[in-house]
């Protein structure tokens, strides 16, 4: 008999103990939001227990429900939450009064409300979301609870809005209280998170202009940074305390991030297609010596004056190449010489000279948002990023959970029920401001178990013993401590938030009561079954499936393609690069990094071939637009956009041809041309042409929805 399984059985599984770091060797941030929490929370119950209301569990929940791990994120919520409340509180005493004695209206009126709240929320990016959400559930907790007695509904909306509004207040207070120094440490985070997104982008060119083409398609990393910090950016603007116009400047300048990567993406283009001479070598060596300087610099937070003379010079080189090989061309042509024509150097040249430009872009923006002048007028905003097939998902299960939960309290009669249906729009509200959904509601359900068999603990071993406040926070303080450390961590968050959430109403009955047996296991019974409820909407109601959402976004993506050829007005190109950055960091989060390595590559590259094409689109559009450009080359640069107008992500084949034969028929009619200004102007567009030509012929599969990628998509 063999001995060799013992080598693989492990007791207790030490591989994995590192995994719990975040409980045994928390970082400090952690344990001081653990701390400002608790002491806000039990702030609340104090108050609320000296102020003798009937319910003072609700108080301190309410702290645990709002908290965020971030000063500036509380702060910006609260205003929204105590608006949510207050709207919530209305629309209850609004809908007891409509259906007094229609139980049927009154649950389908509380579903429609508490969905519509879910489908505003998921559209909204901001604070304000939390507020829509709290709107929601405050109606279903307070509408719920005097569904037997609808007179008593506006005492009990008084109540419940009191506790909410006592639980937001405190958070706030306590928030205010520990933000020493809260300014600084946000502008210095705020700065290290800038340098890192501008050296980040530096370091990439640095990379593609040494020969690492590749790099320039291994760009997700920064994409996913930038547009996490784009996030938080709203909630530093409250850190921060002051009124300019820092924030616009670096939303400017995380867009100029994306604009920066998809000219390297195209300069990365012409330089593997193309001849490369010495003189352009010498050139790219004066550039990569200068971006090391500059990379330096941004670290720390010098002058920028001479950065910009020297990129102003180079750029300056690149111009007076292209007119030189201009110069050379004209003469051949003159001379009936036979030379080769320098178009395509000229077009390298164009696209090194356009980067240099963006680079310039951001070196400013940079500067403006680490300098901030009080009396600058700049503003710059991000589009909104709608995902109404996310919204109407959310919308859906809410309003199926909360009709079917209302349809068991109506055929059981339980008086638990109610409790539970309004708990269960909490976890509905909560969830719904999630991607993932589902995979942070089975953690919602866990924390729900635990939270469960500790109060079961508390109430049978410590809670008969407490006869004052102290005992309470004391017994409180351990499982409130550790529920705090798994909020602050990310992968543990959903589990820490259900249980500090719900040990307060497992723990506390009311002013002055205790928990009895009958009373925990009615409560705990109804706990299960709203959160449990919420957590099975969010699995078999529209449920979430990585390679649906692909689909989704590769169609959206081609989508926006198409709309640039059909608005009226040729949109911001930095705010549509903006925007489509954002898709693809959502793009790449749908993606097992260990296991789907080959489609991760195909997927990166045909989302920033979107990107390119998306950009070169407004470039031909801009250029028809003006009156340099003769009517011919306008017709031929109209019947490509037509062309892809009416795509529809089938076969690329005629896409390409046209395009390629309108390349073809653009550079005899370059080589003719006399005039100098219409000579650039074709020139460039034939450079955008050429872009869109590799991206649509290099990554047909992505741009076609109906193809799975290597069958396995």
């Amino acid at each position: 008999m063999t001995l060799a399984w013992i080598k693989n059985f492990k007791l207790f599984p030490l591989n994995k103990f590192k995994s719990y770091s975040w409980l045994y060797a928390p970082p400090k941030e952690a344990i001081y939001f653990t701390l400002r929490t608790l002491l806000a929370s039990y702030l609340a119950l104090a108050i609320a227990l000296w102020m003798q209301l009937d319910s003072p569990k609700w108080a301190m929940m309410t702290v645990w429900i709002v908290a965020q791990t971030s000063p500036g994120e509380t702060i910006s919520k609260s205003r929204w939450r105590v608006v949510g409340t207050l709207v919530g509180v209305s629309m209850a005493i609004l809908m007891a009064a409509s259906f007094p004695q229609q139980p049927v209206l009154f649950g389908i009126t509380i579903a429609i409300w508490m969905g519509c709240c879910c489908w505003i929320a998921s559209l909204m990016r901001n604070s304000s979301s939390y507020g829509v959400v709290l709107a929601g559930y405050t109606c279903a907790l307070i509408g719920l609870s005097t569904a037997s007695d609808p007179d008593g509904v506006f005492m009990m909306a008084m109540s419940r809005g009191s506790y909410i509004l006592l639980g937001v207040l405190c958070q706030t207070f306590i928030e205010r209280i520990f933000a020493l120094n809260m300014r600084e440490k946000s502008q210095k985070s705020l700065y290290n998170s800038l340098s890192l997104a501008v050296s980040g982008s530096l370091t990439v060119i640095g990379e593609v202009l040494k020969g690492d083409y590749q790099a320039a398609f291994k760009v997700q990393k920064i994409f996913a940074a930038v547009s996490a910090f784009q996030t938080s950016v709203e909630f530093r603007k409250e850190e921060l305390m002051r009124d300019d116009r820092t924030i616009d400047h670096v939303y400017a300048l995380l867009s100029s991030v994306s604009v920066v990567l998809t000219r390297l993406i195209n300069l990365t283009i012409y330089m593997n297609h193309f001849p490369k001479d010495a003189q352009f070598q010498g050139l790219i060596d004066k550039i990569q010596n200068y971006l090391d300087q500059l990379i330096i610099s941004v670290k720390q937070d010098k002058n920028f004056k001479d950065h910009l003379k020297l990129l102003s010079q180079l750029r300056w080189d690149c111009r007076q190449i292209i007119s030189d090989y201009i110069y050379q061309d004209a003469n051949t042509i003159q001379n009936n010489s036979n030379s080769a024509s320098l178009l395509e150097p000229r077009i390298l040249y164009r696209s090194l000279s356009e980067l240099l430009g963006e680079i310039e872009v951001v070196i400013l923006q940079y500067h403006n948002a680490i300098n901030p002048n009080l009396k600058d007028k700049f503003r710059f905003s991000l589009p909104p990023l709608y995902n109404f097939k996310l919204a109407w998902g959310n919308l859906l299960r809410v309003f199926i959970a909360v009709i079917v939960a209302c349809f068991l309290w109506e055929i059981t009669a339980w008086n638990e029920l109610p409790s539970a249906i309004g708990l269960l729009c909490v976890a509905c509200g909560r969830l719904c401001l999630f991607e993932n959904a589902y995979k942070m509601c089975i953690g919602f359900f866990k924390g729900v178990v635990v939270c469960v068999l500790v109060a079961w603990v508390i109430d049978i071993t410590l809670m008969p013993l407490a006869n004052s406040i102290e005992m309470v926070y004391l017994m409180l303080f351990i499982p409130l401590f550790f529920g705090g450390l798994a909020i602050y961590h990310l992968p543990t968050r959903g589990t820490g938030m259900s249980f500090a959430i719900f040990l307060p109403f497992m723990v506390i009955v009311s002013n002055q009561s205790r928990m009895d047996e009958v009373t925990f296991l009615n409560t705990s019974l109804a706990v299960i079954c709203g959160v449990g409820l919420s957590a099975m909407a969010f699995r078999f109601i529209a449920p979430y499936s990585p390679q649906k959402v692909r689909l989704e976004i590769r169609s959206r993506m081609l989508h926006s393609i198409r709309d640039l050829t059909t608005v009226q007005h040729n949109p911001n190109h930095r705010r549509w690069l903006a925007s489509t950055m954002d898709w693809f960091v959502s793009l790449m989060r749908q993606f097992d990094p260990v296991n789907e390595k080959e489609l991760i590559q195909e997927y990166n590259h045909g989302a920033l071939a979107v990107m390119s094409i998306g950009l070169n689109i407004m470039e031909l559009r801009s250029m028809i637009e003006h009156d340099v450009l003769p009517e011919d080359i306008k017709n031929e640069l109209r019947v490509v956009i037509r062309r892809i107008q009416h795509f529809q992500g089938g076969r690329l084949g005629r896409t390409v041809l046209i395009i390629k034969s309108a390349v073809r028929r653009l550079r005899a009619r370059e080589g003719k041309e006399k005039n100098l200004a219409k000579r650039l102007e074709i020139t460039a567009a034939i450079a955008y042409l050429i872009l869109i030509f590799f991206a649509l012929d290099k990554n047909a599969a992505f741009l076609n929805p109906s193809y799975r990628l290597y069958n396995l998509d």
